[in-house]
């Protein structure tokens, strides 16, 4: 049987990304620095749960965004309903609670009068700021530095005059600007995918062939493990040629997902390519 849908029906009866009611209440002090967030994110999962488990655990991740909260209550509610089951998009669950953090923010210049990325750059994670909601210390942070950078690279303040300008000129037609941070976590919130297997074959003409678990879908992920193996062996790169990814070669292949693919199978490749280079030697 073959079902041909027209864009409406199609749009019904396929799965979306989960769309979240939250209900939020927050503190903060007189800069608008967060003292207190507290927040229950309800997800409308559809009739089945799908991949709805990690999708919502992500939002609750991705809660702070790239702020402190001094203090923290996020309650995550999984709603079945009697609609198409939800499942995971780009950024599986992440955008959703990242889109909280920014509306808080906003919301704290609006009633404060000052510009909403002075009252991000208040609250950005750094020294004794740096532990998660989740208990996770952040280290590398360089989100303060690129944020300061950006704001004198794009010109930010002049150009944020120029937009008020022009909206106060012109009654219907309005612009807007804006210059917001992401902190966003990679790997599966699923901890059993986060694995991935490699077959690499070395040749006597000193070709190898590859095989991993990983799809390609133009983001150049066959070419990035080709450069890995291509490194941990020191050989030309035009040597190593990676073969479509077939679960008879490398089984239990987890999905090129959550931005893990290169990590995942790069270094199950390296992996490879390491042992046995060191049984040549």
């Amino acid at each position: 049987v073959k079902i041909r849908l027209d864009r409406d029906d199609d749009m019904i009866m396929t799965g979306k990304r989960h769309d979240i009611l939250a209900n939020y209440s927050y503190g903060y002090d007189a800069k608008g620095r967060l003292q207190a967030v507290d927040v229950a994110f309800n997800a409308r999962c559809g009739h089945s749960a799908d991949l709805s488990l990690g999708v919502c655990d992500r939002t609750l991740f991705h809660t702070d965004n790239a702020y402190f909260y001094p203090s923290v209550r996020a309650l995550s509610r999984r709603v079945r309903t009697n609609t198409v089951s939800n499942t995971a998009f780009r950024g599986f669950g992440g955008p959703q609670g990242m889109v909280f953090a920014e509306r808080m923010m906003d919301e704290i210049a609006i009633r404060l009068g000052t510009d909403p990325l002075d009252v991000r750059k208040r609250n950005l994670y750094g020294p004794r700021r740096d532990v998660t909601h989740y208990g996770m210390k952040v280290v590398d942070n360089i989100a303060p530095k690129v944020v300061r950078e950006l704001e004198k690279t794009s010109d930010y303040r002049q150009r944020r005059k120029q937009v008020r300008a022009f909206n106060k000129a012109n009654r219907f037609l309005k612009k807007g600007i804006a210059l917001s941070p992401i902190k966003f976590g990679i790997a599966f919130t699923l901890k059993h995918l986060n694995q991935a297997g490699a077959l690499v074959h070395v040749y006597t003409d000193g070709s190898v062939q590859v095989n991993h678990g990983g799809t390609e879908m133009g983001q150049g992920l066959y070419t990035k493990v080709a450069q890995v193996v291509a490194e941990e062996f020191g050989i030309d790169f035009q040597n190593v040629q990676i073969t479509a990814t077939k679960t008879d070669k490398v089984p239990n292949t987890t999905p090129t997902a959550a931005s893990s693919g290169s990590d995942l199978n790069g270094m199950a490749a390296k992996h490879a390519a390491a042992t046995i280079k060191g049984r040549m030697t």
